[in-house]
């Protein structure tokens, strides 16, 4: 069975500055987001924005309602980080949610979640031949004034993974 993938803001702003928003449709097919990282993605103007709004209407970024709230995650995230973890808990085997804040992704892992954020998808997408350099694409992201490092990249790869 295909995992129901999950997308945080960051990560789809991250990708959608670079242009390469496409990538997550390659890998995964449909990825879903809350109606709160929804929110979050149109609230400024721009070619991200954009992007991400052309992308729901083309149908593979779906946007989900969270259900119900759920006390196992914390209120101190943020919206779009609490709805896309309680997105995952509604299926926890079969959910993989893409988170880049710190916070967010020690209590997603802290529930029992397949957790993996942008430099490890990047990895995965110059893999298998989607992405020509992922140290390139993290370098253009860190441009466009998002926070990710390209250590995490070279660890990841030190590591085996």
């Amino acid at each position: 069975m295909d995992p129901i993938v999950i997308a945080d803001a960051g990560p789809l702003i991250a990708l959608a500055s670079t242009g390469e928003l496409g990538l997550l449709r390659r890998l995964f097919g449909e990825v879903r987001v809350a109606q709160a990282v929804e929110r979050e993605c149109s609230a400024k103007q721009g070619d991200d924005q954009a992007a991400i709004t052309a992308a729901v209407a083309a149908g593979w970024l779906r946007v989900v309602a969270a259900a119900g709230c759920d006390e196992s995650v914390p209120m101190n995230l943020g919206t779009g980080e609490h709805e896309s973890i309680r997105l995952a808990l509604a299926q926890p085997d079969r959910s993989l949610v893409i988170l880049d804040d710190r916070l967010a992704r020690r209590y997603a892992l802290r529930l029992g979640l397949n957790v993996v954020g942008t430099v490890r998808l990047l990895d995965l997408a110059e893999r298998r031949g989607f992405l020509g350099s992922a140290e390139l694409l993290i370098e253009q992201m860190r441009q466009n004034g998002y926070r990710i490092s390209p250590v995490l990249l070279r660890n990841l790869r030190a590591d085996g993974g």
